[in-house]
């Protein structure tokens, strides 16, 4: 290998061009002298010259359903052995992007993808191996760099990357939330494809007791932050709750399985928008779930409120008892007990415990991160989960009622209960002036809350 202007019209680009030993010689006259001995030793007939070819990287590989790769899409010269390095890793890249099952109609749009994953590196080293082969350019190149860009690579793990992206990229507004590494997250509204849930054969079982109680208790618990925008839509000394326990199950987004949520409801509440103007429905400050996967979506996706308990289910033919706790020690006990089967025809379904409610209202809070900014918000601000726009919506088959139900809190301390007691202990204040209203409510059709908004 030597500059072409040392030989200048001894090659005519065939490369079976013949040459002599004197133009050998003659180029490689400053070399060491036992270099040059041994060319000497050359059979003059086996000599033979011919020109290193380049060529300016192409401004694209494809067009329609045809994908240049190799030397025909990135010539290299010889003096970093990448020519036949990089035609093997477009040959894996374009096995990663034409993947078993591929229908014909998006063949095009893979090589296009092919073409985005693979010319800028095989142009970078196209330059690099340009640069390599330059006289005194040794002196200038980072070789360690070049080494590293060079060998520091698996197409195999890039393209298969890559593809993935590209495929994301085309879920129909997927779901994201951490860890984001691993791409858009499988949960209640979505599957693996993007594609929405089907909750229309999932069961529930909504067990609730609903009472009269202190108003100032419950208004208590409205948010700190924003009070003022929260209150009761009607006066008066009593306001009304409900803690509404449900089980689920058949869910198609946890492979069949189920879980349980217990939550307490606060009815007759309005939050006040910016504008002046209300939305009413029935205010959720807390919800416990008896799973990982519910507690993340919901608190990530949809501002809920939720924090983890296990929670205990006990049926017989005429009693539904529950028992909440955390770690094994129990803090909440609910009890209905001489039920008695209702015509479901009375029974509108909502799951709060109360049939006048039009959507739940939760303020979502996410703390910012570092010590410095302590107490403040990331993100804070009201929720609405409207019933009127629930998919699907639950439809009751069979529904008891009874005026035997009662239920006790216990909150413990910070030492048996460390996670909780601060929430529990405001639960326990909860007076019971009476218990208006409680049954136990069971159908098909599990709402996937993706109705919930931003006030």
């Amino acid at each position: 290998m030597h500059p072409e202007n040392e030989t200048s019209g001894a090659s005519s680009g065939d490369w079976n061009n013949e040459a002599n030993k004197e133009t050998l010689l003659a180029v490689f006259k400053d070399f060491h002298p036992d270099f040059v001995a041994i060319l000497k030793k050359a059979d003059e007939k086996s000599l033979k010259i011919w020109r290193l070819m380049d060529m300016e990287p192409l401004p694209f590989w494809t067009r329609g359903r045809v994908a240049l790769l190799g030397d025909a899409a990135h010539p290299f010269l010889p003096h970093q052995g990448q020519g036949a390095a990089v035609a093997m890793e477009d040959s894996a890249a374009l096995g990663m992007v034409l993947e078993a099952g591929l229908q014909s109609h998006d063949v095009q749009d893979r090589l296009l993808l092919y073409q985005e994953i693979r010319k800028s590196r095989a142009d970078t080293l196209q330059e690099y191996t340009r640069a390599a082969g330059r006289d005194g350019a040794a002196s200038k190149i980072d070789m360690q760099k070049y080494v590293g860009f060079n060998f520091g690579h698996d197409e195999f793990d890039n393209a298969s990357q890559l593809v993935r992206e590209w495929k994301w990229a085309r879920q129909p507004a997927s779901y994201w939330r951490m860890p984001v590494a691993f791409g858009p997250m499988p949960g209640p509204r979505q599957d693996y494809q993007g594609e929405p849930r089907n909750g229309t054969k999932a069961t529930f079982v909504t067990a609730s007791i609903k009472i009269k109680t202190s108003r100032t208790i419950l208004q208590n618990l409205f948010p700190p932050a924003s009070k003022k925008s929260w209150r009761f839509t009607a006066p008066g000394t009593v306001a009304y709750c409900s803690f509404s326990q449900t089980t689920l199950d058949g869910m198609e987004w946890l492979g069949g399985s189920g879980y349980s949520h217990l939550g307490l409801y606060i009815h007759g509440v309005e939050y006040t928008t910016s504008d002046g103007s209300t939305i009413s429905g029935v205010y959720m400050p807390i919800l416990f779930e008896s799973l990982t996967d519910p507690i993340v979506s919901g608190r990530e996706e949809l501002g809920m409120p939720k924090l983890y308990s296990a929670i205990n289910i006990g049926r017989s033919a005429n009693s539904y008892t529950v028992t909440a706790s955390w770690q094994g020690r129990t803090w909440g006990h609910f009890e209905w007990t001489n039920l008695q089967e209702d015509d479901i025809s009375n029974t509108a379904g909502k799951m709060t415990g109360d049939d006048t409610d039009k959507g739940i209202l939760v303020q979502r809070y996410i703390p910012s991160v570092g010590r410095g900014l302590k107490g403040q918000a990331e993100a804070e601000y009201a929720v609405f989960d409207d019933f009127e726009h629930a998919d699907p919506k639950p439809k009751p088959e069979r529904t008891w009622s009874t005026k035997e139900a009662r239920f006790s809190i216990d909150a413990g301390s910070w030492k048996t209960l460390p996670t909780l007691h601060h929430v529990i202990a405001r639960l326990a204040e909860i007076p019971v002036y009476e218990v208006v209203a409680a049954k136990v409510v069971s159908g098909t059709g599990v709402p996937d809350v993706s109705a919930a908004v931003r006030i």
